[in-house]
């Protein structure tokens, strides 16, 4: 019993530590460009490209996040994110020159990102309870679906009062706070099998990539996020192009956040009966459902959109966690989790620039919104269905 409240806590701090990842900067950040841009007069453009370079670092920097992990531990990421990554948010906030914001905060969010999101805190908590993983996964996802319903109004709010500077100072401190959490709560999370984690990283990586059902599984996770991106980013205008007012949208937006915990409620129960694999399938086709909503233009639509594609998008971080756990080798584990999380933060990346190429080729929505239902039907065939222990284990 002792054993099991200790590995509550953890699992609480490493959902601290993913609070505090993504809402330092990469929730924050979306709530400060226009404050920004208003008292710098720096472009739109500079500040979306700072951005853009926080999650180009982000995915390529989660190989590397998730092999220190695998050879040190824990305090290996959460190290970095403290020092590096806190301190260079921090130090964003006095720069008086675009280039020079640009690069700290690109580079800091870039770090925080590579240490501090699902693909290392996921793999911790797998590692902190070896009896009930998935579980462990599962609760760490419910408390870090709390980061946007805290970090969205706080910003919102400590900028009525404060200057940018002064919020993106306390955004870094919050990140501060979250990576020393995780480093004075986690015991390890480093690989603990017998062999230790491969030599040879790469060869790892193509071990891996050898096997077709990870191939596929990996093509179905970029198809998906491509989808989920484009949705996440647009689903406002979306909804007022359909003819609901902004503060209709707004409102129906923060709805499919806050129903995206639903998804994460009862799911290891489900897992045990169905399988990750028949689980993702169905909340892939469940949200390309929820997708198709978002053009109707109805208040009745935009809610159910928010609670089918909320619910739906809330089940896969857990359950990709799980279901590449179960398709990598367990002692390389935060390697591959790296590479499943490059994979995504390359999805991420490229799911807006299409969207927004599709709607200004077309001059509608409409085809943005059928790319991501198309995306997540894709996705939901290849995941293939069921748990598959055999890949990239033996």
């Amino acid at each position: 019993m002792p054993r099991r409240r200790g590995t509550s806590r953890e699992v609480l701090a490493l959902g601290i530590v993913t609070i505090t990842a993504y809402g330092s900067w990469m929730y924050g950040y979306g709530v400060l460009i226009d404050a920004i841009r208003d008292d710098t007069g720096w472009s739109t453009t500079l500040l979306g490209v700072t951005y853009g370079i926080a999650q180009a670092i982000t995915a390529v920097g989660a190989f590397f996040g998730g092999r220190l992990l695998d050879r040190v531990g824990a305090s290996g990421p959460f190290g970095l994110q403290a020092t590096l990554g806190a301190g260079l948010l921090l130090g964003a906030t006095w720069t008086t020159q675009p280039w020079a914001f640009a690069l700290a905060y690109g580079l800091g969010g870039g770090i925080v990102g590579a240490t501090g999101f699902y693909h290392v805190t996921t793999v911790v908590a797998a590692r902190s309870a070896p009896n009930e993983p998935e579980r462990a996964i599962a609760s760490l996802t419910i408390v870090g679906a709390f980061s946007s319903p805290i970090y969205l109004p706080l910003t919102t709010w400590m900028l009525s009062s404060w200057h940018w500077r002064s919020v993106g100072r306390a955004l870094a401190a919050s990140c501060l706070a979250g990576a020393l959490v995780g480093l004075t709560a986690v015991r390890s999370g480093k690989t603990t099998g017998a062999s230790g984690p491969s030599p040879k990283p790469l060869a790892a990586i193509r071990k891996a990539l050898a096997s077709r059902p990870v191939r596929n599984m990996l093509i179905g996770f970029v198809t998906t996020w491509i989808a989920f991106s484009s949705v996440i980013v647009y689903q406002v205008p979306i909804l007022t192009a359909s003819g609901l007012t902004l503060g209709t949208a707004g409102v129906v937006a923060g709805l499919r956040g806050l129903c995206q915990i639903l998804g994460r409620v009862g799911l290891i129960r489900a897992v045990n009966r169905f399988g990750s694999g028949a689980l993702l399938r169905a909340a892939y086709w469940s949200a390309a459902v929820g997708l198709a909503l978002l053009p109707v233009g109805s208040l009745v639509a935009g809610v159910a959109f928010a609670v089918i594609a909320g619910a739906a998008i809330g089940a896969t971080s857990p359950l990709q966690a799980i279901h590449a756990r179960n398709r990598f080798d367990a002692d390389d584990l935060g390697l591959l989790m790296g590479m499943q999380g490059a994979a995504a933060g390359l999805a991420g990346a490229l799911g807006p620039i299409f969207g927004a190429v599709i709607h200004d080729s077309a001059g509608s929505w409409n085809p943005t919104v059928l790319m991501g239902i198309a995306g997540l039907v894709v996705g939901g065939i290849l995941i293939g269905s069921g748990d598959a222990n055999e890949v990239a284990r033996d």
